[in-house]
């Protein structure tokens, strides 16, 4: 997924000119993002069929839905802002988080905004049957995962060598 270059060296340019202390920030957003992603599919897979999916208020799953989407809200808007995704290695994913963003930005708002009343959501049957948003969420969140941790480690190797 990185760049390489003719050594086999990690070069994720623009991420090298990152500060550390974003590369830490952004890396912790992208473990809590992944504690809430880890918690959504944990709780979307113990619905047992399509009947118990539609019925209720699952509270539970989609607040951990909501928490990762937020998480990648925030992680999405600082790629965006920084022009991180128009490089490698976040370049692939690009599309695929400008086609999700406005969706993002809807999740956050609903797990940090409390309403007037009580608003619609959608039910866990749609966002079992969304394959194409869910393939979305996991491939930009695998995406900026990966970017992030190799970023870190060609710093860390980095300081060994100096």
């Amino acid at each position: 997924m990185g760049a390489h270059d003719t050594e086999g060296q990690y070069t994720g340019q623009p991420l090298k000119d990152v500060s550390f202390d974003q590369l830490a920030c952004l890396l912790r957003h992208w473990t809590w993002g992944e504690e809430a992603r880890l918690r959504f599919e944990r709780e979307l897979a113990a619905f047992p069929d399509e009947h118990t999916r539609n019925a209720g208020s699952p509270d539970g799953v989609l607040g951990a839905y909501y928490h990762w989407c937020a998480m990648l809200c925030a992680l999405g808007e600082a790629a965006l802002s920084h022009a991180l995704t128009f490089h490698t290695p976040l370049d692939v994913v690009r599309e695929d988080l400008e086609a999700v963003m406005p969706w993002l930005r809807v999740c956050r708002k609903r797990l940090v905004d409390v309403p007037q009343s009580f608003e619609a959501h959608p039910t866990l049957a749609d966002l079992h049957r969304d394959k194409d948003t869910l393939r979305r969420l996991r491939r930009i969140h695998r995406a900026f995962g990966e970017a992030f941790r190799n970023e870190q480690v060609t710093r860390e190797v980095d300081a060994l060598d100096h």
